[in-house]
């Protein structure tokens, strides 16, 4: 609802950043689709303003607020954006019903524009594997707001968008993924491991140090945690991580080797993790072509999901899944 999308201009963020946080800077907008995110930059310091849309709610986003707080002190080898707190000693302020953050900014490249080799793909999934060792222990959550239809576990209520995809290959591929995963790989979720995950650790949230270009620098945009299979984690990392890549063993030997050597993965996960993988893929194509179906005038949204149906393809091709 348009309501429920913060709108502030230059003017009132300044004000908002002053009166919280008593910090002046230069303000630029970042992106962002639902909620409203600004960096400002002073003198000696670079922080991420985050101003979320209502409908979330505050226990989600204190959810949020409380995981990067536990990582600071429980994982200090990981970079993560840490909480700045309010005059008052606060983490989340209220302004006109918004609920408002204040986090460090972290300087660095976007994984997405690295150059690839098996050396970064070792350490994507050496920095995955220690956040999840420490995740492991985290207690469970209280509170989950997520948007459902991107839950991995959740990924059979994409279905019933099918019907929105035009590429008629990749229809079928996807018809035939949800036949095997409906009765081989979704019988055995209940047996998986579960966790608090960041449940995005894509290609725009892992960033790169230019000076060591071989290791993640750090992770960022906790926007999509949620208690899940902790196996999704790196399932939904292999999903990015490997768009436009064309050398598939390479790449998700690496990573899934760096993963294991920090955090083990147990032999019923590693058995389903190219299908948990591929439904990822599933579920970007899927909700990318509902989404072109409610925008049609947005020609982007179905050029931006070829990657993932490259891929997808490919990794049947090579017998990754249905073989």
């Amino acid at each position: 609802m348009p309501e429920n999308v913060p709108r502030f201009n230059d003017e009132a963020l300044a004000k908002v950043v002053l009166d919280i946080y008593g910090i002046k800077g230069e303000i630029s907008p970042l992106v962002s689709y639902e909620d409203l995110n600004a960096r400002i930059k002073t003198a000696s310091a670079t922080y991420v303003l985050k101003i979320a849309n209502k409908k979330w709610s505050s226990e989600f986003l204190q959810m949020q607020t409380d995981v990067l707080v536990y990582l600071k002190t429980s994982v200090p080898a990981l970079t993560f954006p840490a909480v700045i707190e309010s005059l008052t000693g606060e983490t989340m302020t209220s302004v006109d019903g918004f609920t408002v953050r204040l986090l460090t900014y972290l300087e660095g490249e976007l994984l997405t524009n690295a150059a690839r080799n098996p050396e970064l793909y070792q350490d994507i999934g050496r920095f995955l594997g220690q956040y999840s060792n420490a995740m492991q222990d985290y207690p469970h959550a209280v509170a989950d707001g997520s948007d459902e239809l991107w839950k991995l576990d959740n990924v059979m209520a994409c279905k019933m968008y099918l019907s929105d995809i035009t590429d008629l290959d990749a229809r079928d591929r996807i018809e035939r993924l949800y036949s095997v995963y409906q009765k081989s790989i979704f019988p055995k979720l209940p047996g998986l491991r579960k966790a608090l995950i960041h449940g995005d650790a894509n290609e725009q949230n892992f960033l790169i140090n230019p000076d060591q270009p071989m290791k993640i620098a750090g992770l960022i945009d906790f926007g999509d945690i949620h208690f899940s299979s902790q196996i999704n984690e790196l399932a939904i990392a292999l999903a990015y991580g490997l768009l436009g890549e064309d050398d598939i063993a390479m790449a998700s030997t690496n990573m899934i080797e760096g993963y294991h050597r920090e955090f083990g993965l147990e032999e019923k996960e590693r058995d389903i993790l190219y299908y948990l993988m591929a439904m990822r893929l599933v579920t970007s194509i899927t909700m990318s072509s509902h989404n072109a179906k409610l925008f049609p005038d947005n020609e982007y949204i179905l050029v931006s999901q070829k990657p993932a149906r490259v891929l997808l393809k490919k990794m049947e091709d090579e017998k990754y899944i249905l073989a």
